[in-house]
């Protein structure tokens, strides 16, 4: 009878450290615990990103998993008449409350390409971490941000539109993988805004 007892109070003492461990891991959020992925859905994405599958697709390579994400979208200076040499968008994605990615597109003219990348470019990120790749007048990217200076307007001094994509949080994927679909998300991003601002110079840039 000793014996059934004690095999029972161990039994019982198994059971409550399962049930201690199982509610320390989920008030953690651990495994098997954790909180289950939300779902980027092309539907939501910011339209400012251009393609919305494309743009959905590289959005799921490099954000970081959150339980949800949402899209803020705005025009915040459209092109109104061919008069007007502005034009301004952005897109901030968030995640669990946290904002992961802000793409902004900004009508802007500078004397040299060059000039663009250092002001632009180099106020987010170094320059020895941004390489070239094939895109409008110049085009950069590292595994935090991508950007492209894009020719709009051929009279006058010539205008360009400025985009900017940058990473503020990244998953566990290599910074080749989040190169790329940041690539494709500026790409987009582009080739949206250089039809909205209805640009008459040529963009040079596919999606």
């Amino acid at each position: 009878m000793a014996l059934t007892r004690s095999k029972a109070m161990i039994a019982g003492g198994a059971a409550l450290l399962v049930c201690l461990v199982g509610g320390v891991l989920f008030a953690l959020g651990l495994p098997p615990f954790d909180e289950e992925k939300g779902e980027i859905k092309a539907s939501e994405v910011c339209r400012t990103l251009g393609s919305s599958s494309s743009s959905a697709a590289a959005l799921k390579r490099v954000l970081p998993d959150k339980s949800s994400y949402s899209f803020d979208d705005a025009v915040t200076d459209p092109r109104r008449d061919d008069t007007d040499v502005s034009y301004a968008t952005s897109c901030f994605v968030d995640g669990d409350g946290k904002q992961l990615v802000a793409a902004t597109a900004e009508m802007l003219q500078y004397d040299s390409a060059d000039e663009w990348v250092k002001d632009v470019v180099e106020e987010s990120v170094p320059a020895s971490s941004v390489t070239s790749f094939s895109a409008g007048d110049k085009a950069v990217a590292s595994g935090k941000m991508a950007a492209i200076y894009v020719p709009c307007l051929t009279r006058g001094s010539g205008q360009h539109l400025s985009i900017v994509v940058q990473l503020k949080q990244s998953g566990s994927a290599g910074d080749d993988q989040l190169r790329e679909g940041l690539i494709s998300l500026a790409r987009n991003a582009a080739v949206f805004a250089h039809q909205k601002a209805k640009c008459d110079a040529p963009a040079k840039v596919t999606p």
